[in-house]
Formats: C-alpha cells, sequence, structure tokens
C-alpha cells in the first residue's frame, strides 16, 4: 500500500471488496440455467396450421387475348382537283359538308369556252350542209342536163339528115366532094356533143363521187369530234363529287386562280373506315385476314353518356412487313369497319370520325391448358411458384408442396400455368399463400366461413374434400 493513502481511502477500498463478494454469493444462489428449464417444460408446441382457401385447377381451352392501338382512318378519301385552268366562279360548299356523288362542288368562268363551242358548232353544220350537197343534186341541175342532152339530138339528127343529102346529090354529081366531107365533120361533132352531153347529165344525176362523199363525212365526223372535245373541257370546269363523303378541308374560294390539277377540296367517304394497329412478332401469325376484331373505341356512344362503344371489325389485310430498319419488329394489321350515320340530322354525322383513337382486341388460336386463379401465384425474384395441396394422409393433416411454375396465356381472373406435377383436379391455395412454407399443414376454409368472399362456382371444400 502506497504510503500516501489516507485512512478514508482504505476503508473506500474495504467496503468495496465486501460488496463484490456479496454478490458473488448471491449468483450462486439465482435460478436454475436453461437446460434445467427445458427438462422441467417438456418438448416445445408445433405450430397451428395455416387457415387457407384453395380453388380447383381446371384443364379448358384458352385463347391469347392481346391488344393494340390505331387511329381510324377513311377506307377512301381524294383530294378532289381542277381540271382545267381558270378563275373560281362557284363554291357552293363548306367544311363538313355531306355531299353526294356528283354534287358542284366548283365552277370556273366559262365566257371563253362558250364562245369557242358555239363558233366550232358552227362549223359543224357547215359540214353537214356540204355533205347533203355532195349526197343529193339539184333539181334544177338535172333538169338543165337532160335539156342540153335533148337539144344535142335535135342538132345530130339534122347533121345526119344533112350528110344523107349531100351524099345523094355527090351520086348523081349535084355536089363536090368538099360539101360531103362538111357534112361528114358536122355528123361526127353533133354525134360527140351528144355523147358528152349524156355523160354530164348522168354525172349530175348520179352526184358526186363516192371518194369526194367520204372525205366530206370525213370532214364532218372530225369536226363533230372536236365539238365533243370542246364539251369535255368544257365540263372539266365543273368540279364534281366523284363519290358520296365529307368535305374535311378546302382549299380554294371565289375569285382564286386554279391551275390543272391544283386541289380544290378533299373528300371523305366514312361509310366504312378502318384502322391500322401494330402486331409485335410474336402474335403475328395469330392474325388471319378475314377474321372478326373486338374494337373499344372513345367517344362512339349513343349519346347515352357512356361514351365508350365495343365495335365489330373485320382483318381486311396483313401487311407482311415491318418497319425493321428502324428497330420495330411490329407488323401492320389493318382492320375494317361499318360505320353508322345518323341521317336525322342534317348534314349526317357519322359514329366514327376520322383519327379517333380505336383499341382493337384481338383473341388467338385456343390452346388446351391448366388454368389456376391468378391470385394463386406468388411471384418473387426466383420466379413465379404456387402452393398445391398435396394428397391427404390418413391421421395426418393436409400440407401444400412449392411448385415452381411458368404463367402463360390469362383468361378472366384465371391463367395458364405450366409446372411440374400440376394436374386438373388438384386443389391450390388462393388466400394465404404469402405467410406458407413447403410442407406446411394447413386448414382449409370450410363453406360457411369462406362464404361471403366467394364468387359464384369457386366453392371451398373441406379437409374430407381434399384430393390429389
Amino acid at each position: 500500500m502506497s504510503p500516501e493513502m489516507t485512512p478514508r481511502r482504505l476503508v473506500l477500498f474495504l467496503s468495496l471488496g465486501l460488496c463484490l463478494c456479496l454478490i458473488g454469493g448471491c449468483s450462486g444462489n439465482s435460478a436454475p440455467t436453461t437446460e434445467d428449464a427445458s427438462e422441467k417444460a417438456g418438448p416445445a408446441a408445433a405450430p397451428p396450421p395455416a387457415l387457407v382457401r384453395t380453388a380447383v385447377i381446371r384443364q379448358e381451352p384458352v385463347a391469347p387475348v392481346f391488344r393494340a392501338v390505331g387511329n381510324i382512318r377513311p377506307r377512301h378519301f381524294s383530294k378532289v382537283a381542277s381540271g382545267a385552268d381558270g378563275v373560281v366562279a362557284e363554291y357552293p360548299v363548306e367544311v363538313g359538308d355531306f355531299v353526294k356523288a356528283g354534287t358542284l362542288l366548283s365552277k370556273l368562268r366559262m365566257e371563253s369556252t362558250d364562245l369557242e363551242l358555239a363558233e366550232q358548232e358552227s362549223l359543224v353544220r357547215v359540214r353537214e350542209a356540204e355533205l347533203a350537197e355532195l349526197q343529193t343534186p339539184r333539181r334544177e341541175d338535172v333538169e338543165e342536163a337532160q335539156a342540153r342532152v335533148e337539144s344535142l339530138e335535135v342538132t345530130a339528127a339534122n347533121a345526119q339528115r344533112r350528110l344523107e343529102e349531100l351524099r345523094a346529090l355527090s351520086r348523081r354529081s349535084a355536089a363536090n366532094p368538099s360539101e360531103v366531107k362538111d357534112g361528114e365533120d358536122a355528123y361526127d361533132a353533133a354525134r360527140q356533143n351528144l355523147v358528152a352531153a349524156k355523160a354530164v347529165c348522168q354525172k349530175v344525176v348520179s352526184g358526186a363521187r363516192e371518194e369526194v362523199r367520204q372525205q366530206s363525212a370525213a370532214r364532218l365526223e372530225a369536226q363533230r369530234k372536236h365539238v365533243e372535245f370542246l364539251k369535255a373541257e368544257r365540263e372539266k370546269r365543273f368540279t364534281r363529287a366523284p363519290f358520296d363523303g365529307f368535305i374535311v378541308e378546302e382549299h380554294t374560294y371565289v375569285g382564286q386562280w386554279l391551275s390543272k390539277g391544283a386541289p380544290v377540296l378533299t373528300l371523305a367517304r366514312l361509310d366504312e373506315v378502318e384502322v391500322e394497329v401494330l402486331i409485335d412478332q410474336q402474335y403475328i401469325d395469330q392474325i388471319l385476314p378475314g377474321r372478326d376484331v373486338t374494337l373499344s373505341i372513345q367517344g362512339s356512344g349513343s349519346g347515352n353518356g357512356s361514351g365508350r362503344r365495343e365495335w365489330k371489325g373485320v382483318v381486311a389485310t396483313v401487311v407482311p412487313r415491318s418497319n425493321w430498319e428502324q428497330g420495330s419488329r411490329s407488323f401492320p394489321v389493318i382492320v375494317r369497319i361499318q360505320n353508322e350515320l345518323n341521317t336525322d340530322t342534317l348534314p349526317p354525322l357519322p359514329a366514327l370520325r376520322e383519327g379517333m383513337m380505336a383499341e382493337a382486341i384481338f383473341s388467338g388460336q385456343p390452346v388446351d391448358g391448366l388454368l389456376v386463379p391468378k391470385d394463386s401465384i406468388v411471384r418473387t425474384s426466383r420466379g413465379a411458384f404456387l402452393f398445391a395441396v398435396n394428397p391427404p394422409t390418413e391421421g395426418q393433416p393436409l400440407s401444400v408442396r412449392q411448385v415452381m411454375i411458368e404463367p402463360g396465356l390469362g383468361s378472366g381472373t384465371w391463367i395458364q400455368v405450366i409446372g411440374e406435377s400440376l394436374a386438373a383436379g388438384q386443389q391450390v391455395v388462393t388466400e394465404g399463400a404469402e405467410r406458407l412454407r413447403a410442407f406446411q399443414a394447413i386448414t382449409i376454409m370450410d363453406e360457411s366461413a369462406a362464404a361471403a368472399g366467394q364468387s359464384a362456382g369457386q366453392k371451398p371444400v373441406g379437409k374430407a374434400d381434399a384430393g390429389g
């Protein structure tokens, strides 16, 4: 002990040592050890069975259902163009109007066209008169030609009689040979003139040559064709609706110059519309032309406030090319829908309008599979699994086993599963699966306890009904 320690400090250290001794003695007489307590309490009690709900696995056909969104567009629409150059004189329609095929949409100024057409129609009448003149000879010309023939017949007869007299005088030596020669020449001249007059008379009576008539008829036909051409050109100055439809856009108005081929308006035909949707590569083999499609379209209701309505469409075509160059593996599918027009209003209103968004619901080919309620599947980072009820063993409570599964096609609140040792008629846990472990004992809720939470067709079973 240090010589510097005071009596007071000595007393303090002695008191501390005495307290430590007392504490050690008390520890020796404390409660019994854990081993002694375990021997007195006996073996540990097992946890009670877990209370669960179950459902029976079903085996039935299930079809894949997939959805795609597209925009409604008219099956046919046209930018109606002007067929001629000119200034718009009339424009009697507006955006939103419904027009029938043949309705006047616009009219260009017609003054110069009408004048040229009138001129050419006058030339047609000239050609007709020329052809008629060639085909029918004038009565006066025929009479004149016949009179010349008759006159020359008299002259020829006189020349013949004079010649006979001179020949008789010459035989009696009363006329010299030169006089006889002059008489013969006069007779020949009269006879030739008569032949010429008869030919002219026949020409006048017969009319013009066939070749000349054909040339005149050809000129008349050409002139008529030219008039028809001008009428067709005149008709081009009227722009008419090519089909029944709605005017959705205007491109001109009165007073504006229109070049040939310039658009007048855009006309959309909405009695039948179509929707183009993109379907992923994994489903494209499930879609065939001619199959029915259900479409859900907002804003196409009947005015009862619901707004959304389901329509029936038909797959028109599947375009066999995706936009793979841009990285897309989806293929365009065109669905056609028969539209409805409300004819009680003027203009009539279509139920489906261009640009509406439509959700197409496709059903694929059904496959036979095992279906379980979606609530029975537990999803973790290791995968998806469910708990199947083991076959009952006499004297033992029901237990469950954990089965890893691969989810497949959905059908409402049920889903197809693929897993080992699963079969139709087995039971799977639908409520309480999150707190279970493999081979844990369970108790299935009886009917009276679970009636409030069960839907029709999902009747729970008791222990006696549980089976593999």
